[in-house]
């Protein structure tokens, strides 16, 4: 029992032994665990820290600076004891630790942020012994902790975990600075300052000049461990303290067919006399700023463009003005007037100037040629060109001198000068910055101008004028022009555009125009002579327009309206000489119905009459006919005769010798029975009787008495039925 109770005695005693030992091992040993540090104390035995002092580096009494790192160590227990056992401070991959030192030396006045004068004999904090013999500055650490794990003194430093800065695709980050220098007087950006690795090296960045304020480079898109504890957002949340702050904003943005013009708000000043800066290279796309700045670059509106893409520009230093591409249509030309270039000499005006004299000199002489052989057509009486000439360089026309206050007179510039461009630019669709040149759209095909009531486009009332007799009428008139492209720029140096031309020049002088020769005319002779007055109202207008590069194609009176007492009384006018013409016409018609009649019956006896006409015709001819023939029969009977005559006589001689010897032979009777017997036998006379009767004379002659004489009876009787009864005359035996 003694045994027993020896042993338990025994027992306990070791146990307490070794639970004093326990104790006092573990208050002068102290195991660190490999994810965390420990904080020690002295209590005894040392000096009293300096006043202001947080941690001792040199033994005084108070928290020490050094600490356990993970592993064995040996405490001086009961003059030193470890207070505290610390996690090590962990920055993650997308994250950084901004320190902020509670014990060091004093920041300088002004600043913000401390500087890091130990440099890298702190090892990143982990060393506060090194961080106050060096130098260290109490205060918000310009030094920050990147990603790991570190054992930092948590009585002498105080970690603050803050997000990396993350500039998403279509984002630029805009950087302020909270510390630096004094922005450079006019300048309202800090400079660039090479070393600082996008910002991530703030000590870096505010030694080596880095000023205070807006910074003119930015952050593109990507991941910055910048000394910040929070990205400010457009929505304007609250920001932590950091010596950056960053603000997204959008990149920009041009789209298609657009075009960016630039215009830059911090660099050198413009000069007076320019509209657009000076062009400088190696901006990229201004994109790089501070490039910009330091190659001369000046603020205003740039020569420089942006053509369709996206851009990370610092919106704080470039402003940038989306515009439309421009696009000349076919049918247009567009004039350039360049703000940009060298400003031309007075040689080069005064040689551009007498250029468009020769040629309006020339284009002018044409047109009074065309106009007066127009006028001439319309008035009928020669119109000379001196008049014409006169009418154009009236000094007193009130229209004349109206318009010429309403125009400009600017210099038409070959390429290269600043002014209207000489060269006009075609169909198309252009990238122009129409800062530095401003294009102007000139339609080249046919226009229209109207003076109508009708609602249409680019008209005017229609024109009020009085005529000569006092009326008062409307008229309504179209005016087609065109401008040539070659024309242009001249008109544009000239009035402006064809808007200004159209409101400031043809209104009012073809109003005029109107006027005047309406003034020279009665009302219904007005109307009467529309198509002359149009022909002379378009000559004029055509002379007129020509100094100002405008080709005039015709000028048409689409309406007259007359006052309505004329027309009524025009009305009744022409009433009454359309019912006289009625009249007339049914007279007329009654004229033409009987020559209608006569000539339908002339045609029903038409065969009749045509075969009368041609029988008369024919008996016409044949009466010519026989005339001819008749003629020709007695003169050949004529001359038959004349031949057959001396015939006779000279056989009548011979036969009248003859007759004598017979009737001296024969006798009277027989002579003549010898004939009558040869005519008988001739033509076949027949003179044998059916009864035969004879008788004589008792003289004993054959041929005498009756039968003799009934003989030479039926004889000639029978002779006068052939048409050849001979004439035998009785003889008496006498010559």
């Amino acid at each position: 029992m003694d045994n027993l109770t020896g042993l338990i005695v025994l027992g306990v005693v070791v146990l307490i032994a070794l639970a004093v030992v326990w104790y006092i091992i573990t208050r002068f040993l102290v195991n660190v665990g490999a994810q965390e540090v420990a904080i020690k104390e002295r209590r005894y035995l040392g000096r009293r820290m300096p006043q202001g002092r947080v941690v001792a580096t040199e033994g005084e009494v108070g928290i020490q600076a050094d600490v356990l790192k993970p592993g064995l160590h040996f405490v001086w227990y009961p003059v030193e004891t470890v207070v505290r056992k610390v996690p090590l401070v962990e920055i993650g991959a997308d994250e950084l630790g901004i320190i902020e030192a509670v014990d060091g030396e004093p920041m300088q006045t002004g600043s913000i942020f401390a500087p890091d004068r130990a440099q890298n004999a702190h090892n990143n904090f982990q060393d506060p012994i090194a961080f106050i013999k060096q130098g260290g500055v109490k205060g918000i650490q310009l030094r920050i902790l990147p990603p790991g794990k570190w054992a930092i003194h948590p009585f002498l430093f105080r970690v603050s975990i803050a997000k990396a800065a993350m500039i998403p695709p279509g984002k630029v980050g805009i950087i302020t600075s909270a510390d630096g220098a004094q922005l450079d007087a006019g300048r309202l950006h800090g400079i660039a300052i090479k070393g600082h690795k996008n910002f991530q090296d703030a000590e870096n960045f505010i030694y080596s000049g880095g000023q205070k304020g807006a910074q003119v480079e930015v952050l593109t898109p990507g991941t910055y461990r910048i000394h910040t504890n929070s990205i400010a957002l457009d929505n304007g949340s609250d920001m932590q303290p950091g010596v950056f702050t960053i603000r997204l904003v959008d990149a920009t943005v041009i789209p298609e067919n657009q075009i960016g013009l630039v215009e830059a708000l911090d660099g050198a000043p413009l000069d007076p006399r320019d509209y657009v800066a000076q062009a400088v290279t190696g901006h990229d796309n201004f994109q790089d700023s501070n490039e910009f700045i330091s190659q001369g670059g000046q603020r205003g509106p740039q020569k420089d463009i942006l053509l369709p893409g996206t851009y990370y520009i610092n919106p704080m230093v470039f402003k940038v003005i989306p515009e439309t591409a421009k696009e000349v249509k076919p049918g247009e030309v567009a004039v350039i007037v360049s703000n940009v270039g060298k400003d031309p000499s007075e040689e080069i005006r005064k040689a551009m100037a007498e250029k468009v004299r020769e040629r309006l000199e020339r284009e002018e002489e044409e047109q009074i040629q065309r106009a007066a052989k127009q006028l001439d057509k319309v008035d009928g009486d020669a119109t000379s060109i001196e008049e014409i000439k006169a009418e154009l360089q009236a000094d007193g026309d009130p229209a004349d001198k109206r318009l010429d206050s309403g125009a400009h007179e600017a210099y038409v510039v070959p390429e290269g000068f600043r002014g209207i461009q000489e060269t006009v630019v075609g169909p198309g669709r252009y990238y122009i910055n129409t800062l530095a040149k401003t294009p102007i759209i000139i339609p080249t095909t046919n226009m229209t101008v109207e003076w109508t009531a009708e609602d249409v486009a680019q008209s005017f009332d229609p024109f009020a004028v009085i005529s000569k007799d006092g009326f008062t009428m409307q008229l309504e008139v179209r005016v087609v022009f065109r401008v040539k492209p070659e024309d242009a720029p001249f008109m544009v140096a000239k009035i402006g555009s064809t808007d200004k031309l159209v409101q400031n020049v043809m209104h009012p002088l073809i109003d005029s125009i109107f006027r005047n020769q309406a003034s020279e005319s009665s009302a219904m002779a007005y109307l009467q002579n529309r198509h002359e007055e149009q022909e002379r109202a378009e000559a004029r207008v055509r002379m007129h327009l020509l100094k100002y590069h405008v080709d005039v194609v015709n000028v048409l009176i689409c309406h007259i309206h007359l006052p309505e007492e004329l027309m009524k009384t025009q009305t009744e006018k022409i009433l009454a000489e359309q019912k006289q013409g009625m009249f007339n016409a049914q007279r007329e018609a009654e004229i033409k119905r009987i020559e209608l009649e006569k000539t339908s019956s002339q045609a029903d006896n038409q065969r009749s009459l045509m075969e009368a006409t041609v029988g008369v015709e024919i008996s016409a001819k044949r009466s010519e006919q026989r005339k001819r023939e008749a003629e020709g029969e007695a003169y050949y009977i004529s001359e038959t005769g004349k031949a057959e005559a001396e015939k006779m006589r000279l056989i009548g001689e011979a036969q009248g010798v003859a007759y004598n010897e017979q009737v001296n032979a024969l006798g009277a009777n027989g002579v003549a029975l010898i004939e009558t017997l040869k005519v008988i036998g001739e033509k076949g006379v027949r003179i044998t009787p059916d009864i035969m009767a004879s008788g004589g004379n008792g003289n004993g002659d054959g041929g005498g008495g009756i039968g003799t004489l009934l003989l030479l009876n039926l004889f000639r009787d029978q002779m006068q039925k052939n048409g050849d009864a001979p004439s035998i005359a009785p003889t008496n035996g006498k010559k």
